[in-house]
């Protein structure tokens, strides 16, 4: 299953509810030895024996058996980990249907867990894929600070602070040396907090990197000033000249940053969008827009890539994901949340770029 599937999956996962504590939930560490994990569901197996309602009972040491079963297949544990959900989903009661998926994280786990509830744990999962390829993002001068976090295709602000450093001038007073001192004084206790900030919101996030942005030399003196713990220090992927510090800093920010994310969805989607808006202003009829339109050309084989908004109702985006699956396409799902990915949706969410020019 690739990560859209998961999702989807997880999504589904999410609506079961049993009628007892009769989902299954296993998650193994990476690397982690199997046979201590089919020991414990043993174990459990045996307990499960002790439940007093007979529906309830049949349907763990069901679940579990299943699971077991499952385990016995696979020689080792993937090094990324597993993750295992099993229950009675069917709707009617005492007439169960035990169902069983794996599935492998994106990233290696250390989570160790099991649980049988009315519901499955999915959202260690989940937070596994929201923190694929996270960036931390901070853009300051002397004045202020923003902090952000960019994931997929979408910039999140998390903080703003402002620091109390006045003007380059003093207004009188006092001596152009001592006002000169206390300014500097008062930055440096500006770039503590600054680095105080960023520890307490990127510390415990599994980020892919810092990006450190703003006018003028505050941000290479931040920097250069040793405030920042040297464990998001060795995160800093890059530093860029830019012209804001607030909310919208952030966003020029991820713009000028295009060689460091170049991998990265955000940038990937971008390119996606221009491509379409391109073609779109050529009229070169190599692309197409509108459910109708994609619809068409997807019945008359001529699709290269297929662009999807994540903006699209589930019903939709589904249908046009596996449509496109089976005609051996590339899709592309484009988010919402980025201004380019915003395009798309306004153009109805869904667009083509064709294998020759369409007839349309």
């Amino acid at each position: 299953m690739d990560e859209f599937e998961i999702l989807n999956l997880i999504n589904y996962l999410e609506g079961i509810k049993g009628r007892h504590t009769e989902l299954v939930t296993v998650y193994v560490p990476g690397g982690f030895n199997l046979d201590l994990i089919r020991s414990q569901l043993a174990d459990e197996k045996s307990t499960a024996t002790n439940i007093k309602d007979r529906n309830n009972r049949k349907n763990v040491i069901d679940a579990l058996e299943k699971i077991m079963n499952e385990l016995k297949l696979i020689r080792s544990t993937p090094e990324n980990g597993l993750v295992v959900f099993c229950g009675n989903v069917s709707e009617r009661e005492g007439e169960p249907d035990i169902k069983v998926w794996e599935i492998v994280p994106p990233a290696k786990s250390d989570i160790r867990l099991y649980r049988c509830d009315q519901k499955f744990i999915t959202e260690p999962l989940k937070e596994m894929y929201h923190n694929q390829n996270a960036y931390g993002l901070i853009v300051l001068d002397v004045r202020e600070a923003t902090f952000g976090t960019l994931e997929g295709s979408r910039i999140d602000m998390l903080k703003h602070i402002k620091s109390l450093v006045p003007g380059k001038f003093s207004k009188g007073g006092q001596s152009a040396m001592r006002f000169s001192r206390e300014r500097e004084g008062l930055i440096r206790d500006f770039y503590k907090e600054i680095a105080d900030t960023a520890k307490d919101l990127f510390f415990n996030k599994d980020l892919k990197g810092i990006i450190i942005g703003g006018p003028g030399p505050a941000k290479d003196n931040f920097i250069e000033s040793g405030y920042l713990i040297t464990n998001l220090k060795n995160l800093i992927k890059g530093v860029r000249s830019i012209s804001y510090t607030d909310e919208s800093g952030l966003r020029e920010l991820v713009e000028k940053s295009k060689d460091i994310l170049a991998n990265e969805r955000i940038t990937i989607e971008k390119g996606l969008v221009q491509k379409l808006l391109s073609s779109i202003a050529r009229n070169d009829n190599m692309s197409a827009y509108g459910e109708d339109a994609v619809r068409k050309e997807l019945e008359n084989d001529n699709v290269d890539t297929l662009l999807i908004s994540t903006g699209l109702e589930d019903n939709k985006r589904n249908e046009f994901y596996y449509l496109g699956k089976e005609k051996n396409v590339d899709v592309q799902l484009i988010s919402k949340d980025s201004s380019d990915g915003l395009q798309l949706f306004n153009l109805g969410g869904l667009a083509v770029f064709l294998k020759r020019p369409s007839r349309q």
